[in-house]
């Protein structure tokens, strides 16, 4: 049977953590609690900010004290086109005391079994008022700025600089009156206009404050903001491509030689059904990837990711993200790729239409898993390179092992793969190289030999062939 990699989703709501397989949906309590916040004033250090738009309940109360603008922070200068935004906040516990039994409070127990009751000896129950502590059981799930229609993500400098908490840490204000300051740092475009604070609670209600500018212009439609190249919709996640660039380095990484990065700019939001809504996360290096004229494939290399790795689309507004990918000089990327589950969409990035792909000098299908291509064969410096192609026929992902299932054989003679030289090919194989369903993937591989092979021997999984290539030497 062949190896499927089922499609991962992780999910954060604010009361449970759900992990989304290819099988039913599993609850694993959090116990998280949100906290709600009520807004006195808000104050920029340039200029006076809009009214807020909802100010709520008896949990707690929010001051944004500053906003600042910073081109570098700890040393790590902004990308070109962004900026960092400082939120200075402080938050104060208003919730109202609760009243409980004192001596449920001091862990006492009746010891008389109850006999006490029929003598007539029962106590009046005393009450006592206790604080409530708030807790946020992650800020990075629910604190995120509005930026002209599209939301980010805290950045994780909030941890390093002074004041700034640990985004993955419960943040908890423990009782009535307590006051608790920190310091959020955001990346945005540097061209944004109109920026809001949104802090997401879905039992007593969002919080939207206004930073600057626009409010309603702040927070957007719904919709992705502005011109986009492609659309595309499941029942967990809707996103659009924004546009993409050119770079020689990414995250401090340079590009290898005759290598550069394609960096896509994408929103997206969760599409939850529940009336607690869903943040919905995909890892990238796996379920995301452009493809080039003739087929060639490249899985994203990073981008605006969480530690774990994973991109994030909140629910009810477009967030922004961010893709890398490293892909040859000399190719044409035309399209993004993104698996969700088991269901594959390709977002248009050029508007120009692929060029085709050579005619296949042999073939195979192996069963109801996949067809595999032979486009040709040559030689370079004392190694021969085949030109494959697979075309996945499966509902889910196919994991393929390269070394194992394809061998060449020179007359009789048996030659596994040269990773090595493989691996330095503008045309190698994806890592993981792992197939998306009904997807179609084109690479190279590399055998150490200056001899021309006979055939191919080709292991699948659900039959074997040899293909005869004794012809198509030149």
């Amino acid at each position: 049977m062949y190896n499927i990699k089922e499609f991962r989703v992780l999910v954060y709501t604010a009361a449970s953590f759900l992990c989304f397989f290819c099988w039913p949906l599993e609850n694993i309590a959090e116990n998280t609690r949100n906290l709600s916040v009520n807004v006195k004033d808000v104050r920029l250090s340039t200029s006076e900010a809009n009214a807020p738009e909802q100010a709520s309940n008896k949990a707690a109360s929010i001051n944004i004290i500053k906003i600042t603008l910073e081109q570098e922070i700890l040393g790590k200068q902004a990308p070109t086109g962004r900026i960092f935004v400082v939120l200075e906040t402080q938050w104060e516990n208003i919730h109202p005391k609760q009243k409980v039994e004192k001596d449920k409070l001091e862990g006492k127990t009746d010891k008389t079994m109850g006999v006490s009751t029929f003598a007539g000896k029962k106590k009046k129950t005393e009450y006592v008022e206790v604080d409530v502590a708030y807790m946020i059981q992650k800020l990075y799930n629910h604190a995120y700025i509005f930026a002209d229609g599209l939301a980010f993500s805290l950045h994780g400098s909030t941890e390093d600089i002074p004041g700034g908490a640990n985004l993955q840490k419960a943040f908890t204000i423990p009782k009535k009156g307590d006051v608790r300051k920190v310091n959020f740092v955001y990346l945005i475009p540097k061209s944004s206009e109109n920026l809001g604070f949104q802090f997401f609670d879905y039992e007593y209600g969002h919080i939207l404050l206004s930073v600057q500018g626009d409010i309603k212009k702040a927070r957007g439609t719904g919709g992705p903001p502005g011109k986009v190249l492609s659309l595309a919709k499941s029942d967990l996640v809707e996103f659009a491509t924004l546009s993409f660039d050119i770079q020689n380095e990414y995250a401090e990484e340079e590009a290898p030689a005759g290598w550069h990065y394609v960096v896509v700019q994408l929103s997206g939001k969760s599409l939850s059904w529940k009336s607690v809504k869903d943040i919905v996360q995909i890892k990238p290096k796996e379920y995301t990837w452009v493809t080039t004229d003739g087929g060639y494939f490249y899985y994203s290399s990073g981008g605006s990711t969480t530690e774990q790795g994973f991109i994030r689309f909140t629910p009810e507004i477009y967030q922004h993200q961010e893709l890398a990918f490293l892909v040859p000089k000399s190719a044409c990327v035309n399209q993004l790729g993104v698996r969700i589950r088991n269901d594959v969409f390709q977002l248009d990035l050029t508007g120009k239409k692929p060029k085709g792909m050579p005619k296949a000098i042999a073939t195979h299908r192996d069963g109801d898993v996949m067809e595999v291509m032979i486009f040709g064969m040559r030689k370079d410096n004392g190694k021969v390179l085949l030109d494959l192609g697979i075309q996945s026929m499966a509902e889910s992902g196919i994991e393929i092992q390269r070394k194992a299932q394809f061998v060449l054989i020179v007359n009789e003679e048996k030659i596994s793969i040269d990773d090595t030289g493989t691996d330095t090919l503008l045309h190698r194989p994806p890592s993981p190289f792992i197939i998306p369903p009904k997807t179609f993937i084109r690479f190279e591989l590399a055998y150490e030999t200056d001899v021309f092979p006979t055939s191919l021997y080709f292991r699948g999984y659900r039959s074997e062939a040899t293909l005869n290539l004794s012809d198509e030497g030149d």
